[in-house]
This record gives structure tokens, sequence and C-alpha cells, in this order.
């Protein structure tokens, strides 16, 4: 195959059923590579694997029952393999054998589009498979087109020569062996693309090898040091997009470092169905987009982080409401206000209105609380006084004395605290508490009963602001229990656990010991607790993390309040390294604390209590290098009225998005009132009956369908 230099895509080859031709690109038809071409149609557009054929009885049609007439689409599933331009598939409609004027659609214009001919171009950016309709009159039929990718590209200007040394591979450097990212990695669609780290010496010339069902990618890399392969963010758009459910993703990574060759070494990705929502706001106290100083930041999936807050002085230890429409913390953006008094001052955004600033006073209140679903209500982290976290001294604002501050629910655009029976007089100092995304429970660390071992979980009414059914959930006699965060669908919570009141990771003011920290799952119902072993970096009881001080730094979850993809995501701080590009050999240390970064990892929807159910974590691409990054708080983004754009249905406020056609012929997807028929996949629901999916698995959490990944 020729060595490219850009994305090339051609007919190779159109062939009917579970047989392809790949000679141009070394393929056959028994999985090298590739699996078979029978996999059917999701309700969503994803793949689902059936183990069978498509059609065995042939394309389906639709018939006119009084004519016994059907329409056929020809050829029936063909499959096409592609490392070129030009790539088309004419269809024919065929009505007792004879071709008829149809009107054409496909239901994935990412695999291609179709015309009013019936000629299908491929749009050379993903593979997979597309549903081919036709209608004639009150006939009508469809048939499924595959997309195969067969894609060689050479940015490092690499020689034929090498290429041929490299794909050969060899044992030369016993060091050579992945970084990052981590083998059995669970990623989402629409982030940006991680970069590839290995270990040994700096190679003058590396080949990667990705595979997939309906991928096959060559590339070919020049020198670096350390050893690294970025990958582009158009090659990171067509491997997760190509993926389907049950489709593993491999990467194999040979290397040549003075003609030496080392390789391949390899590691096995899944790919989420769905792409990632809302926006992670997140502390900082060392931007050098913010002169060093502290700040909110904020990252969209996908993009670089920018601030939110702190540009006149610190603003920090914030939280945000599930639906995106507020956000709460500590500081102030008045000028000339020192960032040592940061803490006596309290700020309430509208994220609905561009983080307009809606309140700002001096008050201690806003510092870890808990905001309702909709930002309407929040509960303070009580405080005992002392040191952050998270005893930040009173201040003897409203009602409260001064070296104590009691957990109080309030209306964080007025400050009036608001009587909560049920909690009034019963819970004293809740601290780092957590709504439920349904909004029907709080979770908090409480401290009256445990002095910080414990974990406590109420009911909550919030039309009588009435708080119920006080339940400790989990105590631990000698472990710190801190930032609990719930599952989309409130059954469960994720949390951390510390060997020191700090609830963090980190030394004490330079002191030892330096203090450790792992994730954890507690199940409500049953008040199982199971550790999330692969998330904090272990697989069989030991570690697969590559540097030695990387175990037990893991603290501050908070979780996106929808499943996508087919699983829950959680947000959370670690000081580990990140292969070769944070490396500094002190995770502790004060100052621009570098390992200090956020790291997502996806959790099994419908979690089974004593078995653990995360994956290996990844780096948030686009947080700042530089700083030292925390508190990553997970929200959505404000909803949408109708008729403004949508990619989906938890984007509005209605809960629908749908396509519609526009007066100029084209076609858009927009927030719709309540339409007839079942729910879509993010779209509103009340129970999984609601869900279009619900014979495929799907579910109804927190109010949205959504599909589990296969297990």
């Amino acid at each position: 195959m020729g060595v490219r230099s850009a994305w090339a895509l051609v007919l190779v080859g159109v062939v009917g059923g579970a047989g392809w031709m790949g000679a141009a690109c070394g393929g056959t038809g028994d999985g090298s590579g590739f699996g078979n071409a029978d996999d059917a149609g999701g309700v969503d557009g994803s793949f689902v694997d059936d183990g069978g054929t498509l059609f065995s009885d042939g394309p389906p049609s639709f018939g006119d029952g009084a004519t016994g007439k059907k329409l056929v689409i020809d050829p029936p599933n063909p499959v096409l393999d592609v490392n070129g331009p030009g790539v088309t598939q004419a269809f024919k409609a065929l009505v007792q054998g004879q071709a008829v004027t149809a009107n054409w659609s496909i239901d994935n214009i990412a695999i291609g589009t179709i015309d009013n001919a019936g000629l299908f171009k491929a749009a050379g950016a993903v593979g997979g498979i597309a549903t081919v309709s036709a209608t004639s009159g009150n006939l009508s039929g469809s048939t499924t087109v595959t997309v195969r990718l067969h894609i060689t590209e050479n940015p490092g200007n690499v020689d034929a020569n090498t290429q041929t040394i490299l794909k050969g591979g060899g044992t030369a450097d016993a060091a050579f062996k992945w970084l990052y990212p981590y083998d059995q990695t669970v990623f989402p669609r629409g982030l940006l693309p991680p970069t590839l780290q290995f270990a040994g010496a700096a190679p003058t010339a590396t080949y990667v090898h990705i595979t997939s069902k309906y991928l096959d990618y060559q590339g070919f890399f020049g020198a670096s040091s350390p050893a690294r392969v970025p990958l582009s963010a158009a090659l990171w758009t067509t491997l997760t997009k190509s993926a389907a459910a049950s489709d593993p993703v491999t990467v194999k990574v040979t290397k040549s470092t003075g003609g030496q060759v080392t390789g391949p070494v390899s590691e096995t990705w899944n790919i989420a169905q769905g792409s990632l929502k809302g926006t992670v706001y997140y502390n900082t106290y060392d931007s050098p987009l913010n002169n060093g100083r502290g700040a909110v930041m904020r990252i969209k999936p996908g993009s670089n982080a920018d601030i939110f807050s702190g540009q006149q002085a610190c603003t920090v230890c914030h939280s945000v409401s599930a639906d995106g429409s507020t956000l709460i913390s500590l500081g102030s953006n008045q000028t000339g206000l020192s960032d040592t008094d940061y803490y006596k001052f309290g700020t309430a955004f509208d994220l609905k209105a561009n983080g307009a600033v809606v309140r700002s006073e001096p008050t201690s209140y806003f510092g870890f609380s808990a905001l309702t679903p909709d930002g309407s209500l929040v509960l303070s982290c009580g405080a005992m006084g002392g040191n952050w976290p998270p005893n930040i001294p009173g201040l003897g604002d409203l009602d409260v004395p001064a070296g104590d501050r009691p957990s109080k629910l309030l209306d964080p655009r007025t400050g009036a605290i608001v009587a909560a029976p049920g909690w009034d007089g019963v819970v004293s100092h809740a601290i780092m508490p957590a709504f439920s995304p349904d909004g029907k429970k709080i979770v908090f660390n409480h401290f009256d009963v445990g002095q910080g071992h414990s974990l406590s979980v109420m009911d909550f009414v919030q039309s009588t602001k009435t708080f119920s059914n006080l339940t400790e959930i989990h105590r631990d006699a000698s472990l710190f229990l801190g930032w609990p965060a719930f599952t989309p669908d409130s059954k469960s919570f994720i949390y951390n656990t510390v060997d020191y009141g700090d609830y963090a990771t980190w030394t004490q003011y330079g002191a030892l010991p330096q203090h450790h920290g792992d994730l954890f799952i507690a199940d409500v119902a049953s008040k199982a607790v199971t550790p999330l072993d692969l998330a904090n970096g272990f697989s069989n009881g030991a570690t697969y993390l590559p540097n030695g001080t990387d175990p037990h730094l893991n603290y501050e979850p908070t979780m996106l309040p929808v499943a996508v993809g087919g699983y829950y995501w959680v947000v959370f701080t670690s000081r580990r390294t990140l292969g070769n590009i944070i490396t500094d050999a002190d995770p502790f240390k004060a100052g621009p604390a570098t390992r200090k970064k956020l790291w997502v990892a996806a959790i099994e929807i419908n979690p089974v209590p004593g078995k653990d159910a995360s994956h290996p974590a990844f780096y948030l691409e686009g947080q700042e290098l530089g700083a030292g990054n925390m508190r990553g708080f997970w929200a959505l983004d404000p909803c949408k009225q109708n008729g403004n754009d949508c990619t989906s249905g938890d984007e509005c406020c209605g809960g629908f998005c749908r396509q519609v056609n526009g007066s100029d012929g084209g076609s858009s997807f927009v927030c719709v009132p309540p339409p007839a028929g079942c729910a879509q996949e993010f779209e509103k629901c009340t129970t999984a009956a609601d869900c279009c999916g619900v014979n495929d698995g799907y579910l109804c959490i927190n109010g949205h369908c959504a599909k589990p990944a296969p297990r």
C-alpha cells in the first residue's frame, strides 16, 4: 500500500454478505483486523453484534398487502473496503424485478450520504454500518451498507525501508512499554486526543497500527524524545466514531532507535457510544492563565480550559448545580481584595446569564456546600473552626458566632436561611454535602457523630424543604471519608478515603506523613462498600500504574449527572504521574503542584455491590499542565428552549431533540415539544417503558433514557 500524508479513502471492492475483498490492505474474512459484516443496527444508530448474518432471507421489504408487491433494494447489504477517493455504491429500488423511482434516505450520515438517484457516497472519515431506505408510493424497503476504512499516513516522512523494518518488529529495547494511556481504558467520544507515551530509549521512527471491526489504520511517525506519539484530532474522531459497541480497539506500537527495532507493544481500548456532556468546573491555585493565582476554571470535553472566575482575587471552593444553572464559591471578583481573605466572601453566579454575579457579599457559607439540582437552594458545609479543609473559620455572618458554622439551608441568591424541618436541630455539622441528581437525597460526612469517619444519607422533599430518615451508610474507624457524590440513578455514591483529616492527598504544611486516598462506591440500599480498584490504578491486587509513587493518590470525585454512551462518568483529582509528560518526583510538593490533575473514569451502569464497577482512568485533556488542578465539579450545561439547536434531548428544557426540515430543504436537530411516541436516548422519561429501546435494555436514569454498555 502506498504511503500517504493525508486521509485517503478509495473503493477497493464491493461484496455482499459476510465476505470482503481487502487484498490492497492485506485483509481477509477470517477476523484479521476486522470482524464479520453481520452486525444489526441498534435503536440509536449504534451497532449490535448479534452473532448472525444480516437479513438471512434477503433484505427487508414492506409490501402492499392488497397487491402482494414488495420493494427490494439491490444490492443487498454491500460491504465497501476503501483506501482512496471516489467511494460510491449505486443502489436500485426494485418492484417485481423492475427498477422504480424512489425516495432515498440513510440513518447515519457520518458513514455517508445517498442522493435522489440512490447513489451512496462514503463520507470518508467514519467506518461502520448504516441503514439505507427507499420509498416508492406505499412501498418501502431497506438494506445496510458497511464501510471499512483502510488508512495509511506518514506524518513523520518515514522512508519505505524503515517502514518495512518497523512492520517486521523486534526486541532491541527491553524497557519499551506503555506508560499512557492504560490498557482496557474506556474512552468516550468528543474528547481531545491523548498522547501515546512510552518508556525506553527515544525513537527515531515509530509505527502505530490501530485496528477495530471497521477501521485499519497504519501511521508512521518521526523522532521523539522522550517516546511519544501525538494522535491527531482527525484520527481520534475517526477511531472513536468507527468503533461500535462490543468492538474493542487494538493499538500496536513499534519503534526504531538507530535502526534497532522494538515492538510491537499492544493495548486494547473500548469506546463508549456517546460524547461526554456538560462542563467541568475546577479549582486551580497556580494558573498560568490567571497570573499564578487561584481561580475557578472550566473545561468542556473536547476543548481547552479557560477562566470562569478569579481574575481579580482568589475564587475557589466552588459547587455547581446539576442542571448547570448556578455556581457558588468562596472568594470575590472585587478589586483590591487580598487572596488571603478569599474565604471571607461568597459569590453566586447565574450560569444561564453567562456567569453573571447574582450575589457577592461577606459570607463563608458557600465553600464546599451542596446545591439542589435546580440551583434554588444550598445546604452549607459545616465548619468547626480551624484550618482548611473543610473547616473554614466562621465569620459571625448572619446568625452564626465566630469560630463555628453549623450547616444551614439557604437561598443562594439572597443569602437568607431557610427553615428545614427534620434538619434543623437534628444535624449540626454536615461537611462536604451533595444532593442526588433527582434532588430526593443528600449525602454528607456526619461530623457530629463520626468526627470525620462516617457518611450518612437523608431523604429530602424540596417542595416542603423537609429532611427525614437519617441513615448512616458507612463508618471507618481508621480512615476519614470525604467528597461523596451520587451516581446518576441516585442509588449509589462515590467517595474517597484518606488517612488524615484534611480529606485530601498532600503533605500537611510540608510535614510528614504523606497522605493517601482511594475511591470507593457505596450502595445506599445495602450499605455495601466496594473499592473502585481499576479507577484507583489496581488490577488483581497489584498496581498497573507505571510509577511507584502513583498509587493511592485519588480524591474529590464528582459525577456527570447523566449516563452517556452506556456508562456513568466520574471526574476526580489524582496526584499520579502522566506518562513521560508529568514526571515530577514529588506528588505532594507545595507551589505549582504539577501532578495534581483531573482524571476521568467510566463506571458501569447498575453497579453490582461487591464488584468493581470502574475502568482505568484517563487524563482530562485541555487542562493546564503547569497548574495544580483539583475539585472538578461536573454539571450539565443550562438547558435550551424549544427551537434552539441541539444534539440530544438532555440539552433541551423540555427534554426532546428531534430532526426537523427547514424551509430551504435542509434539516437540523432542534429542541421540540414532547412528540408522540417513545423517547430516544438522552430524551426525557419517567420509566424505562417510555424509551424506544426498552426491549434492548434501555433504562430511565435521572429522567433520561440511557443505554447500558454491553457487559
